[in-house]
């Protein structure tokens, strides 16, 4: 019954692969954080051009933490969406 249901870790590629996309799109706002631990500590870096965004589809991914996206575009929309690699969970935020 329930046999084309998408999978959990179908959808967390699918939903990071669209985040991606919309970052590296010519009206985008916003920015991209990525945190890692290292020896016990926390460390957060931005992703800041084009190539590095499109390098996380072919990084292991499963190094990080999290992965935050803060993005937008110029016409105005504005959302978050954070990523779980471990859980292959995330959470999507629309801000009107």
């Amino acid at each position: 019954m329930f046999q084309n249901l998408i999978t959990p870790d179908q959808d967390f590629k699918d939903q990071l692969g669209a985040c991606v996309n919309a970052m590296c799109q010519d009206d985008a706002t916003g920015q991209t954080l990525v945190f890692e631990r290292d020896k016990g500590k926390l460390h957060m870096r931005y992703i800041v051009t084009h190539d590095a965004m499109l390098t996380l589809m072919d990084t292991d991914i499963d190094r990080y933490e999290m992965l935050v996206f803060d993005g937008g575009n110029t016409s105005g929309d504005s959302w978050k969406h954070v990523f779980f690699p471990g859980q292959r969970t995330h959470c999507f935020v629309y801000e009107a």
